[in-house]
C-alpha cells in the first residue's frame, strides 16, 4: 500500500512540474497602446476619443448627450 501511495505522489509531482513548465513557456500577452481619452461635454464622463460623438468642436459620449448639448 505504501508503494502505491508513493507512486501516486511521484506522479502528482511530475504532473505539477510539467504543467508549471508549460505555463512559464507561454509568451506574455502583448500590451495594447494607450488610447487618447476625452471628456463628455454634457455629463463629464471620460471615455476613449475613438468612441466619441463630435459636434462643433465638442465631444459627447452618446447621441442623446450631443442632442442635449453642453450642461451648465
Amino acid at each position: 500500500m505504501a508503494k502505491f501511495l508513493l507512486f501516486i505522489v511521484v506522479l502528482a509531482v511530475i504532473y505539477a512540474l510539467v504543467r508549471a513548465s508549460k505555463r512559464r513557456s507561454k509568451p506574455p500577452p502583448a500590451a495594447r497602446a494607450p488610447e487618447a481619452m476625452t471628456r463628455c461635454a454634457h455629463c463629464g464622463v471620460h471615455f476613449p476619443s475613438a468612441e466619441s460623438v463630435r459636434d462643433a468642436e465638442r465631444d459627447y459620449c452618446c447621441e442623446d448627450h450631443r442632442r442635449l448639448g453642453v450642461r451648465s
